[in-house]
């Protein structure tokens, strides 16, 4: 009966594999919509999604890791509601150090970034960290129009949403 149990709640899990690798290997759109709505509905968590992408975050190989960190971050655009303080908190971490990472993984990481500046669950001074990191680690005048616009949209995210933005741009006091 457990058995039973353990294969039925494993069944899910494979799908969602497959979805991960329809999109980050095998460069279909599609799945990502299909992984957004299933943890819109329930089905799987955040948490599941990053297991599942798992090594492809990692992977050696920066068009991979760009696929993996662009499918999670289609998901956090359409979840970011679903998302508790502590989880945010982890994946800004994540994503202020892929920064650092290859240039053809950066607009993906903005996207995930963009997503979680929507967070109402962002605790505070966590948009002051963002908008460092982005400016220490990346030259954005030298990103193209569409890269400059999410770090805008960051900006004005922050901005409409964050009590912290009062003193942004102010000298020391």
């Amino acid at each position: 009966m457990a058995a039973a149990a353990a294969v039925e709640a494993a069944a899910p899990m494979g799908a969602l594999w497959g979805l991960v690798h329809d999109f980050v290997v095998g460069q279909q759109e599609g799945p990502a919509d299909q992984v957004a709505a299933d943890v819109k509905s329930g089905n799987y968590t955040v948490l599941q999604v990053v297991e599942a992408l798992g090594s492809s975050l990692e992977n050696p190989e920066p068009r991979t890791r760009a696929r993996a960190i662009q499918l999670l971050s289609q998901v956090l655009l359409h979840c970011h509601t679903l998302l508790l303080e502590k989880e945010v908190v982890h994946l800004i971490l994540f994503y202020e150090n892929r920064l650092k990472d290859h240039h053809l993984v950066i607009p993906s990481v903005l996207q995930g970034l963009k997503a979680l500046s929507l967070c109402v669950a962002l605790p505070p001074g966590l948009a002051v960290s963002v908008l460092k990191a982005i400016f220490q680690e990346v030259h954005v005048q030298s990103l193209p129009q569409v890269d400059r616009h999410t770090v805008y949209n960051i900006i004005t995210n922050f901005m409409r949403t964050r009590e912290e933005g009062d003193g942004w741009g102010k000298g020391s006091p």
